[in-house]
């Protein structure tokens, strides 16, 4: 996980670096990185709102397949994939944000737990004599991060600088220039930290129900996606925001904050998305797609019809006068028979092979 995590970490710990030296604000650096983010992320949901139309409006076909061919699951798998490929609806679009939000938490989890690294560019053989002091004094710092070493370097360098003189006065004052607290509340810690009934714990909380108004928009604006019909959604409704208050419980306070920032941001996104690019909308264009897709493979078939007509009747006319050949030339060998008394009825065929 730790190697996935530092994978990640890397391209986003530049972002977050960029947007630190905008404002040297930890909050306000984990927003812009919010932003930032989401920014990057917004043709992936453009496409996910279109297939969110297409899938509800295939539901019925879908069914009707399943019900039809649910005696051969091979058939019926070739005629959904032949139903995707006509609608060019790809099952990946829908989940596909979801799964490039995960490697950005996991990154974020990572620039968080090593800000010395991703947000002071400290080099690695500084962090080391850290360490080293750490190690060599061990009644005077307490390391409390086993996952994340280099939040403890943080603390140790600033309350007690005069311990990590060798590091040049320089280096220590880069180091204590960095701030990750908002309000007097440290967003390195997890809200656990002083237990589950502590206020920190209002941060899972608020990153909960964030989720839950997110969640509750866009199943309104999903079409179809009524409680009869689409029990799945509405599971996932109230699924979501209880990982939410899950996840953001045992992970550094950092990351609430932007998974409070990024659902604010998904609801605004969502309802930018509905005005541009409202479902009722698409749904009535590809309709419109869809009669045209069927109307130019009719013309296409009544102009299979009308040639193949052509070519017959070509092909009849031909045969035809081919047969006239051949009762004339039966009719006077016929004729020739009676006047000299010889007579075999070949066929145009053989006489044209003689």
């Amino acid at each position: 996980m730790n190697t996935i995590m530092r994978i990640f970490g890397v391209p986003l710990g530049f972002i977050m670096w960029a947007t630190y030296k905008i404002i040297p604000n930890y909050l306000v650096a984990l927003l812009l990185f919010t932003i930032i983010s989401k920014a990057l992320l917004i043709p992936f949901a453009i496409k996910q709102q279109k297939g969110s139309v297409k899938m509800q409006r295939m539901q019925p076909k879908i069914k009707e397949i399943q019900a039809k061919y649910k005696n051969n699951p091979q058939k019926q798998q070739e005629e959904l994939q032949a139903l995707y490929q006509r609608e060019n609806y790809s099952m990946l679009s829908g989940c596909l944000p979801m799964l490039i939000q995960m490697p950005i938490l996991f990154g974020l989890i990572d620039v968080i737990y090593r800000p010395l690294t991703h947000l002071l560019h400290v080099p690695a053989e500084i962090l080391s004599k850290i360490q080293s002091i750490i190690m060599a004094n061990p009644t005077v710092f307490t390391a409390n991060n086993l996952y994340a070493p280099e939040i403890d370097y943080l603390k140790a360098v600033q309350t007690a600088p005069q311990m990590f003189a060798e590091l040049g006065n320089d280096m220590v004052a880069h180091i204590q220039s960095l701030n990750m607290t908002f309000m007097g509340i440290d967003l390195s810690m997890r809200p656990d930290v002083n237990g589950f009934w502590s206020l920190l714990m209002l941060v899972p909380i608020i990153s909960g129900v964030t989720a839950l108004m997110q969640s509750i928009v866009m199943q309104k604006m999903t079409p179809g996606a009524d409680n009869n019909t689409n029990g799945g959604l509405k599971m996932m409704t109230y699924m979501m925001p209880l990982m939410s208050i899950w996840f953001t419980t045992f992970v550094p306070m950092g990351v609430g904050f932007y998974w409070i920032f990024s659902n604010i941001f998904g609801l605004a996104q969502s309802l930018i998305l509905n005005h541009y690019w409202n479902p009722k909308k698409i749904a009535e264009e590809l309709d419109r797609e869809e009669a045209a897709r069927k109307e130019q493979e009719r013309q296409e078939k009544i102009e299979a019809k009308k040639l193949a007509k052509e070519t017959g009747e070509g092909n009849e006319k031909a045969m035809s006068q081919k047969e006239k050949d051949r009762q004339r030339l039966a009719e006077a060998r016929r004729r020739n028979a009676e006047k000299y008394g010889d007579y075999t009825d070949f066929e145009f065929g053989n006489e044209d092979e003689k």
